[in-house]
């Protein structure tokens, strides 16, 4: 069909039986329905006839013959796609025909033609194509089926000398996420082995692939696509859609397993019978693009890595990519850890090692120097790889390769902290040397850990060949889903009445829904999310004020509709009193209304200044729950307080897994690391669902719903989650509708989330909210990452109109639930001037004033949290991490103490405890777990976290622990499904929480006193951590025993008779008193139950004045 464009006469062979009935043609631009008979012998004929492709039906019109069969030789069977000879269901998607001069027009449709390299010169693409990438909505049976045979059938007829199976392989072209699925079958049957063909490689190219989408690879696995054919002779081929915009070019069927994918356009396709179909002008395939730098090989690239050419040799983290303030090194010449030994006798840094976990051949590169031979020590964690004496150099300093020193297939994990220590020495008492070092280097040291380092070797060469890059930008990327100004058709707008639904008591959710201006999520002009400003004020009749802001709501009903678009707008209110409250929207319009009060807007009317009132009553609640207790409020004190029962509160539960909202049953949620981070379903928790509890979309969510029910219910009250990390570990969450939209939010995604977290706050549950990860959170790519730009970063770390936006979101949905922090982010490196700007503009939206808490690297604590402490910010506590869980006790008491000296008490919770490998450990037993993590590494316990991370911190004066599951178990914290791994320790949680409770201890009352039981260090050995102190002077002690059987108690000073009662925070129960009274005075000894024994266990002993 060559030279067929509109209105040109095309001379070509068809057969007149089959496309001259019915044939749409278009003459003098009139479309008028044909219907010819000709009695023409033979039926193959050569006809003229005035044509217009572009747009008409005629595109997914067969243009083969139905009596044409193609041939199978010897196991092989090739056909171009656009040979099909049967075309059915396709009222909703159909297959079009695309050629270098027929190209079908559909909106929308946002690929373009893509005919060059096209086998034959054309291909079929199913249109229309509504869903490009993950961030457009799916609709099942639209522009999605799972269904076999449901939407756009083709149907092929093949001659099979030889019956049997044959693998399927299909040429097809995808540009993005999507548009890479497509099911097969025969003879009218669907077999499971022709379900879900699709691979995810060979982007933006014509590219061969066979393999079949499973549950475990999302990206597809060889040798599983294939069809059975019964018998020799003619059978029917058919191809379904799964996915629209699937752009095909041809297919093999062949019974060679291992077949190899071929080159180019791969073997002819040849007809057993019928007449030959027609052939198209082959456009050559455009030359290849690649935007990245090429790097060439140099001394530093390795040339036999399996053939991989321009990589890196080793890995290196170098000196200047520490951080060495207060580390005792400094830089020096902008390379080279330093210690002057004026100040310092040794250096000790660490940083997080930021490669794929594996085998390396490990290297120090020291510096030789005159004064001295230097010693090192590098560890991983708190194990030490290894120990390094350095020689003399003949000259003050010089680096090179007999300075450096190696140790061989060092087992690593990504996350450890690689530390470095370095100590001066001097060769004639008088002149010493400065330990200076320049990197630490891995080179992989088996296939396995070679293999999953390349892209980082591949990137390390690119970076050592390309030029010095430009400051950083100022801001981050964003790419709308749409560029029109509107998504079309429009539907109509509201008329301004409100709604109001929820319970209309206090500390309830009441939720304000307005009829107002219709919106589509994709909208840009103006855009929903940050041009329309929705904000609600409500007064009390006694003055007190509330400003709530709004948010677009699609349909109102997106979590079950899975709506993109309406006229709903929304506010949820909890109100902290009962009475009469009166209510007042503004509404304005502008570019920016949403993100600055400020902005240059409009008010738009009719929903501008509607108005109304609500008569809140006394909560009903049980005296129990936070319904009832009221909100948690900062209160200048070292714990949060419930606004109404003025309880102080501790929280206890889970910091895993971080990737919580990575769930399959989320609208718009996609595994971004599939084979790593698969999405959750929580099937461990769908039996902790229960009757009355809410679900979304026809029964979702019972799973996660589950997990918080099984948490609650044992006791705890505290989660945790990241709502972004896209480039982050998990790759799996964000709020937009596309991982690179961030100026277009998801509605129905975040109303799944909102049942979430509200149904956490039925359950009594402090909502941790993680912002953002160190991997996103500005320009550099996790800690003291070097990167020149993370474009998945909001602003690039700066308050911008992405982080703006942000943070107006999740406040405006989620802000009304009563327990909760907004944590600025996790292992956060942004400036100081960044945080401050976030904190503020936090401060300025969130009406509720929750507790504002920062989390960074156990070895940035000084330089990120000393600047805000005090009233140098309005950061209200802090979520703490370490290295180890012995440095819990005395890293809490030193932010406890600090921050109270400081006139204003941080409420201190310690959410990471343990190794980046380790965490909290699954209890003993669970699936077999005998204290060995995956690599056989023996670990700490559940005994030994209970005493030192628990009751470590506890006694530390902390407000409370959430367990980080580490990297190196089964159940860890990307990946964790079941909170029953640690189910003996959610009990040792409850089992600390109840003390505390049931003993009305006054917690604002007492302070870390480890000095009192003769427990003086602040580092994190084994005497540090034997035993714990917390008082409240002359009134009561706290004495815990974590390891010894009897301690020494000052009760100098002190007047007066006191009981020692005995509490087992293994069992619980009461505290036991037996009648034991102790003097003031003196020092007097107090023993456990277990003193003189061996015995491990550990006791809390209670000294209370009579």
């Amino acid at each position: 069909m060559a030279n067929l464009l509109p209105w040109r006469v095309a001379t070509f062979n068809v057969d007149l039986n089959y496309i001259v009935p019915g044939l749409n043609t278009q003459f003098l631009g009139t479309t008028r329905k044909r219907s010819m008979k000709l009695n023409l012998s033979p039926t193959i004929a050569t006809l003229a006839i005035i044509v217009g492709m572009a747009g008409t039906s005629q595109a997914k019109t067969p243009i083969t013959s139905a009596q044409t069969v193609f041939a199978e030789t010897d196991g092989i069977a090739a056909v171009e796609a656009e040979h099909f000879f049967d075309q059915q269901k396709v009222d909703t998607r159909a297959f079009y025909l695309t050629t270098s001069e027929t190209q079908p027009k559909f909106s929308p449709d946002g690929d373009p033609p893509h005919v060059g390299g096209a086998s034959n010169g054309a291909y079929l693409e199913i249109l229309p194509d509504s869903r490009r990438n993950h961030g457009e909505k799916l609709i099942k049976g639209t522009n999605f089926s799972s269904t076999p045979g449901e939407l756009a059938v083709v149907s092929y007829k093949i001659n099979f000398q030889n019956p049997g199976r044959y693998y399927v392989w299909v040429r097809a072209h995808s540009t993005g996420s999507e548009d890479n699925g497509i099911h097969v079958g025969l003879d009218g049957n669907w077999p499971d082995s022709g379900k879900r063909m699709q691979w995810c490689t060979g982007k933006r190219t014509w590219h061969w692939e066979s393999k079949q989408r499973t549950e475990k690879q999302h990206c597809g696995e060889p040798y599983k696509i294939f069809l059975d054919v019964p018998t020799a002779g003619v059978h029917t081929v058919h191809f379904s859609m799964r996915e629209d915009g699937f752009e095909f070019d041809k297919f093999i069927l062949t019974q060679n397993r291992d077949f190899q994918r071929p080159d180019g356009v791969g073997p002819a396709p040849v007809v057993h019978a019928g007449p030959q179909p027609p052939t198209f002008a082959y456009v050559d395939a455009p030359a290849p693009t690649n935007d990245a730098p090429q790097p060439t090989a140099d001394a530093n690239t390795h040339q036999q890595n399996g053939g991989h050419q321009n990589a890196a040799k080793a890995l290196a983290m170098t000196a200047s990519s520490f951080t060495l303030d207060g580390t005792g090194f400094y830089l020096h010449n902008g390379k080279w850890a330093a210690v002057n030994p004026d100040r310092n006798k040794s250096g000790l840094a660490g940083k997080t090692f930021p490669f794929p976990s594996g085998k390396y051949n490990v290297t120090l590169e020291a510096v030789g120097e005159s004064d001295g031979e230097s010693t090192y020590q590098v560890m991983a964690d708190d194990r030490t790889i290894g120990q390094h004496q350095c020689p003399l150099s003949d000259k003050m300093f010089e680096a090179g390769s007999r300075y450096n020193k190696t140790w061989k297939s060092v087992d690593l994990t990504e996350g450890d902290v690689i530390k470095v220590k370095a100590t001066i020495a001097s060769k004639d008492g008088q002149e010493y040397s400065r330990a200076r070092w320049a990197a630490v280097r891995f080179e992989p040291a088996d296939d396995a850990t070679l293999a999953a380092a390349q892209p980082f070797l591949k990137a390390a060469a690119v970076a050592k060949n390309e030029p010095a890059k430009s400051a950083k930008p100022a801001t981050s990327p964003t790419t709308p889903v749409s560029t029109e100004p509107l998504i079309q058709p429009r539907g109509a707008d509201g008329d301004g009445s409100i709604a109001v639904s929820g319970t209309l008591e206090a500390w309830h959710k009441v939720t304000l829904t307005m009829d107002g201006p219709f919106a589509h999520e994709q909208d840009n002009e103006p855009n929903p999310f940050t041009d329309m400003d929705m904000t609600v004020t409500l007064h009390h009749d006694d003055g007190t004020t509330y400003v709530i802001p709004g948010y677009f709501a699609a349909d109102g009903d997106a979590a079950n509709t899975s709506a993109d678009q309406g006229n709903q707008w929304r506010a949820h209110f909890a109100a902290d009193r009962p009475g009469r409250w009166t209510y007042k929207v503004s509404f304005r319009r502008g570019a920016g209304a949403a993100l600055d009060r400020d902005a240059d807007a409009e008010t738009v009317s009719p929903f501008d200044g509607q108005s109304g009132t609500l008569k809140i009553a006394a909560s009903s609640a049980d005296k129990d729950s936070f319904r009832s207790k009221g909100r948690l409020q900062y209160v200048g004190q070292r714990y949060l307080q419930h606004a109404d029962s003025k309880e102080f509160f501790l929280k206890a539960g889970a910091d895993a897994p971080e990737t919580l909202l990575g769930y399959a049953e989320f609208d718009n949620t996609i595994a971004g690391k599939k084979d790593r981070v698969p999405l959750k379903t929580y099937q461990a928790h769908i039996r902790d669902w229960q009757d009355g509890d809410p679900t979304w979309a026809d029964g979702k969510g019972k799973g996660l719903i589950g997990a918080i029910n099984y948490l609650s219910g044992k006791g705890c009250n505290a989660f945790s989650f990241l709502t972004y990390n896209a480039g982050g570990d998990g790759d799996n969450v964000w709020p937009f509708i596309d991982r690179n939209d961030k100026m277009h939010y998801d509605c129905s995604k975040l109303d799944q989330w909102g049942i979430v977290f509200d149904h956490g706050t039925d359950r009594n549950m402090y909502l941790h909210f993680k912002m953002q990860e160190t991997e996103i959170d500005d320009h550099h790519r996790g800690h003291n990452g070097s990167a020149n730009s993370v474009p998945e970063s909001l602003d690039g770390g700066n308050l911008g109109d992405q982080r703006k936006l942000y943070c107006r979101e999740l406040i405006a949905r989620y802000g009304h639930n009563l327990a909760l922090n907004w944590n600025l982010g996790e292992e956060n490196t942004q400036s100081t001037q960044q945080l401050q700007d976030m904190i503020n503009y936090i401060d300025a939206l969130d009406a509720y004033d929750h507790n504002v808490v920062l989390h960074t690297f156990p070895n940035q604590q000084d330089k990120q949290y000393r600047p805000l402490i005090g009233d140098k910010s309005k950061l209200t506590g802090l979520s703490l991490q370490n290295s180890g869980i012995k440095d819990t006790h005395w890293q809490t008491v030193k932010w406890v103490r600090e921050s109270t000296a400081a006139g204003k008490p941080w409420v201190v919770a310690f959410d990471e405890s343990g190794t980046a490998a380790h965490g909290q450990c699954p209890d003993l037993g669970y699936e077999g777990y005998d204290g060995r993590d995956s690599s056989g590494e023996m670990t700490y316990t559940e005994h030994e976290v209970r005493r030192q991370t628990l009751w470590g911190h506890l006694m530390g004066g902390g407000a409370g622990v959430e367990y980080y599951f580490g990297y190196k178990y089964t159940q860890n914290d990307l990946v964790c499904e079941d909170w029953r791994s640690r189910d003996r320790s959610w009990d040792y949680c409850r089992i600390a929480l109840e003390f505390f409770k049931d003993n009305q201890i006054a917690i604002q009352e007492l302070m870390p006193s480890d000095e009192v039981i003769g427990n003086n260090l602040t580092n994190g050995s084994n005497e540090a951590n034997a035993k714990y102190c917390m008082a409240n002077p002359g009134n009561l002690y706290l004495v815990f025993l974590a390891t010894v059987g009897e301690t020494e108690l000052d009760l100098s000073g002190v007047d007066g008779e006191f009981e020692v009662g005995v509490f087992d925070p293994r069992k619980g129960g009461d505290v036991k008193y037996d009648g034991t009274t102790v003097q003031g005075g003196s020092k007097i000894t107090l023993k456990s139950p277990a003193a003189g024994e061996k015995s491990a266990d550990d006791w809390l002993l209670v000294v209370r004045r009579k």
